[in-house]
C-alpha cells in the first residue's frame, strides 16, 4: 500500500492499460493512483481522453507498478467504475494528491474506483491473490 500510495513522490509511476469495447488498447501513467481500501485502487481521471472512454465502454483494466532497482512490482487486474458526479467522486477527489489536482484546476475530472480481482508479480505468471 505504501509503495502505491507514494509512487508519484518516489518517481515510480503506476502505468494503466485499458481497451476499448472493440479491443483497441491504451496505456498511460496515472500519478493519482492510490489504494482506496483492501479491495480497491482509485485514480483521479483528469485527461478524459482514450483511457477514460475505454473504461466507460469496457471496465477491464490492469495497472503495473514497478520499482526496478528494488526488483519489486505487481500487476493489478480489475474492474473500473467511473464516478462523474456525486458523493463518491468527491471522496476520491478529496484523497487525490495535490500535484494531480493542481493539473485539473477547474476540477473537470472524475473519480475511478477499481475493484482488484487479481494481483500478479510484475514479471512471471505467479498469481499472488485472486478474488
Amino acid at each position: 500500500k505504501e509503495r502505491i500510495n507514494n509512487s508519484f513522490r518516489d518517481k515510480k509511476p503506476c502505468v494503466w492499460a485499458t481497451a476499448s469495447k472493440g479491443g483497441a488498447p491504451s496505456i498511460s501513467f496515472r500519478g493519482s493512483t492510490f489504494v482506496w481500501d483492501d479491495d480497491h485502487l482509485a485514480i483521479w481521471e483528469r485527461s478524459r481522453q482514450s483511457g477514460a472512454q475505454h473504461m466507460a465502454e469496457n471496465p477491464h483494466v490492469v495497472m503495473l507498478y514497478a520499482d526496478l532497482p528494488a526488483r519489486v512490482g505487481w500487476r493489478f487486474y480489475g474492474q473500473a467504475t467511473l464516478f462523474k458526479d456525486g458523493e463518491m467522486r468527491q471522496k476520491i477527489m478529496d484523497r487525490t494528491i495535490k500535484d494531480e489536482l493542481d493539473r485539473d484546476p477547474d476540477r473537470k475530472g472524475y473519480g475511478v474506483l477499481v475493484r482488484v480481482d487479481r494481483i500478479r508479480r510484475y514479471s512471471g505468471d505467479e498469481i499472488l491473490q485472486e478474488r
